[in-house]
């Protein structure tokens, strides 16, 4: 049954919208590509620092849930964007897997004006530097929680921990990014 102009509110509900996808309707799945895409594709640029193959690996993830989506089964503790995330999440290891190359979980992006070529933030090279010298689990919580913005949940969903875990593992990583950058 296609979405025919509902209500604003029930179309921007990744769990309607679930809902519809997993029972076949397209214009749904189009829609969840359209919410989810752009945070897919961050995530893996994250990961891989090429354009290209941040693309593909995109393109790959959503692929995988068009094929998987009318088996999703929604528990109380596990949603939608959760599933979705580890899907490409497996999808950067299978590509490091498959490239064997090692998997740089604490890349940053640059930012950088596109005009002038010139760093709008200079101490964003401090930073970086710094965060490349924590240790791997540091960096990743890191990165999740305040460069992908991803609530502890989540976060623990991803790197298998339990939210006290993440909580904790934040507060050490804050802790010691703050005292290397002072």
């Amino acid at each position: 049954m296609p979405i025919s102009n509902p209500h604003p509110a029930i179309t921007q509900t990744p769990d309607y919208l679930v809902a519809r996808a997993t029972k076949g309707d397209n214009k749904a799945f189009g829609a969840i590509y359209e919410l989810w895409a752009e945070y897919i594709y961050r995530f893996v640029y994250l990961k891989t620092r090429d354009e290209s193959v941040a693309d593909d690996i995109t393109a790959e993830v959503f692929l995988k849930v068009w094929k998987g989506i009318k088996t999703f089964k929604p528990k109380a503790d596990t949603k939608f964007s959760t599933w979705l995330f580890a899907i490409a999440r497996n999808s950067v290891i299978d590509y490091y897997r498959t490239t064997h190359q090692t998997i740089p979980f604490d890349n940053l992006p640059e930012i950088v004006d596109v005009e002038g070529g010139m760093d709008l933030y200079p101490e964003q090279h401090q930073l970086e530097e710094t965060l490349n010298e924590l240790r791997p689990e540091y960096k990743q919580v890191l990165v999740l929680r305040y460069i992908e913005d991803q609530p502890i949940a989540r976060v623990a969903q991803i790197m298998k921990k339990k939210e006290g875990n993440i909580r904790a593992l934040t507060h050490r990583a804050l802790q010691e990014l703050k005292s290397r950058l002072s």
